[in-house]
């Protein structure tokens, strides 16, 4: 049997590693996602170190939480860009005045011709 795109196995240590990243992307400490869960503390961090299993359930509600699809927490997508949420994690801890200041300057980036060569 053949498919078009074939899904790379996924091994042990994809989803505790998929977890924290997911919840590092979004500047969550694991009581956080802890919290948002019903969880102990130490259950999140046993999650994202391979020591505990997660239930449908839970990578459910981790998914929803993360803003990710399951199947990308489980290994079985590719990696998305994230850059823009990083972005505007960075941007959300700044002043009205300074992110109207990053807004104009995305701005007038967005606007001027690309240099192709760099």
């Amino acid at each position: 049997m053949t498919t078009d795109s074939p899904t790379p196995p996924t091994d042990s240590s994809t989803v505790p590693a998929r977890l924290r990243d997911a919840r590092e992307t979004l500047g969550y400490t694991q009581e956080d996602v802890a919290r948002a869960l019903g969880l102990s503390r130490t259950a999140v961090h046993a999650f994202e170190h391979g020591k505990r299993k997660v239930s449908v359930d839970e990578i459910t509600k981790l998914s929803h939480l993360y803003g990710r699809s399951v199947n990308w927490l489980i290994g079985e997508e590719p990696h998305p860009d994230v850059s823009g949420t990083a972005l505007f994690r960075a941007a959300s801890e700044l002043s009205p005045k300074d992110r109207e200041q990053v807004l104009k300057f995305a701005q007038f980036l967005a606007a001027s011709p690309r240099n192709l060569d760099t």
